[in-house]
């Protein structure tokens, strides 16, 4: 399992109301780095994405990489010299956390299509259970992309007194109309026909998720290039790692969020990163976005362009690390 001797296991009995009677306790699998300070200020929670996990970078050279090695680490843009980050993961998933692979004590057999889909409200309720269980008052920021820049403005509407900062990058307070579509065509292409239909899904979001200049770049770059074959092998590695109804729980999350903070409430300082070739959050949600969110103060916005549209935030370190590096230098 990725991470192998870095995974850090937290079980609880609180668990989000409409997993009750369904299972008996949540547990989420998370990685640490860097160290808390004696003040337990400098704590810094990532969400991840859709599908990746708790390992979100190296712990030491000979590690397994991370999904944002270029992010976390000494002296990059979360500077674990500075700050300890927590990355755990995500309720729903099925990498080590409560989910559709976890298996039912009485039956023996993995709880799939019985586990309830996540909603980010459910996500972020066990994150938060795990922040009171490492006795963290209030995270220095908690930052996402994605999926996990959805669940980080949810901790900025729900709890706001617990974050310090909420940086949501390639994600809004909703999905595109051009989103929900796609991710729906997913969802039934899962529903029809479970693992067939996750590779299907898999290379439909793979398209969604990039912008036609990276596909370009990759032609011209190799004239033996192929789409279609590029987008097989792709989703042929995906389906042997991910499950497809820790897929389609994610999919209907990211599709029922419909984020919309209580003007009354006090807001944490939130920064917002769109990307313009982002289908999933178009500029158009990301101002619909800042709209919401601006209650006393304008969240912090940057537009960026790049080739990798939706997946951005995971490959353009060119564009996001400044941003993040700029944002904790404040």
């Amino acid at each position: 399992m990725l991470g192998h001797h870095n995974l850090r296991t937290f079980s609880t009995d609180t668990i989000p109301a409409r997993y009750e009677g369904i299972i008996d306790e949540v547990t989420l699998v998370y990685e640490t780095y860097g160290q808390l300070n004696e003040a337990r200020d400098n704590a810094i929670l990532v969400i991840h994405g859709f599908s990746a996990n708790s390992h979100v970078a190296r712990h030491t050279e000979d590690d397994e990489p991370g999904w944002w090695d270029w992010a976390v680490g000494p002296g990059l843009a979360l500077d674990t010299l500075q700050y300890f980050v927590v990355c755990a993961n995500n309720l729903g998933s099925c990498f080590g956390s409560s989910g559709p692979t976890t298996v039912n004590k009485q039956t023996g057999q993995q709880l799939g299509s019985s586990f309830p889909f996540p909603t980010i409200a459910d996500i972020v309720f066990c994150q938060h259970e795990l922040q009171k269980e490492l006795e963290i008052e209030v995270w220095r920021a908690v930052i996402g992309g994605s999926l996990g820049g959805m669940a980080a403005l949810h901790w900025a509407a729900s709890y706001p007194d617990k974050v310090g900062a909420a940086i949501c990058l390639n994600a809004g307070a909703r999905v595109s109309h051009t989103g929900y579509g796609l991710m729906s065509v997913q969802a039934d292409m899962i529903r029809q026909e479970e693992f067939r239909g996750l590779r299907l899904a898999r290379q439909l979001a793979t398209l969604a998720y990039l912008d036609e200049e990276y596909f370009q770049q990759l032609a011209v770059g190799d004239p033996s290039w192929r789409l279609t074959q590029w987008l097989s092998q792709e989703a042929d590695a995906f389906s042997m790692r991910f499950n497809p109804y820790s897929y389609l729980g994610f999919l209907h999350a990211m599709m029922d969020f419909d984020c919309r903070p209580s003007p009354f409430s006090t807001q944490p300082s939130v920064m917002i990163v769109g990307c313009s070739e982002d289908k999933l959050f178009s500029p158009a949600i990301i101002q619909e976005t800042i709209i919401r969110f601006t209650i006393g103060q304008t969240p912090e916005t940057f537009m960026v362009h790049s080739v990798y549209g939706h997946d951005a935030f995971l490959l353009d370190d060119s564009l996001y690390a400044p941003l993040l590096r700029d944002a904790f230098l404040r």
